[in-house]
């Protein structure tokens, strides 16, 4: 499995076009980058994915999350759900 860490800014931009495929932010995790690589971030956790909720709030909080949390030494991985039937 690969992960695919993106500054906050591409977050951002991940984020959103999410909701606009018909996808919802099931959680964010967050790694900081260090010189020999990247070390896991256990308080750098968004697990949006034990409630229920719409995709808008997801969303909401989602981009928060990211806005707090940005620093020039953080990256982020957004985890979505597959595309929606119908969409």
């Amino acid at each position: 499995m690969s992960v695919e860490m993106l500054n906050a800014a591409d977050a951002v931009e991940r984020i959103r076009s999410f909701r606009l495929a018909g996808r919802q932010v099931l959680g964010i995790d967050g790694f900081q980058i260090v010189p020999d690589g990247h070390i896991a971030r256990l308080d750098l956790i968004l697990d949006l994915s034990l409630q229920p909720m719409a995709a808008e709030a997801a969303e909401m909080a989602a981009l928060q999350f990211v806005a707090a949390n940005d620093a020039d030494d953080v990256m982020f991985e957004v985890v979505a759900t597959s595309p929606l039937l119908g969409s």
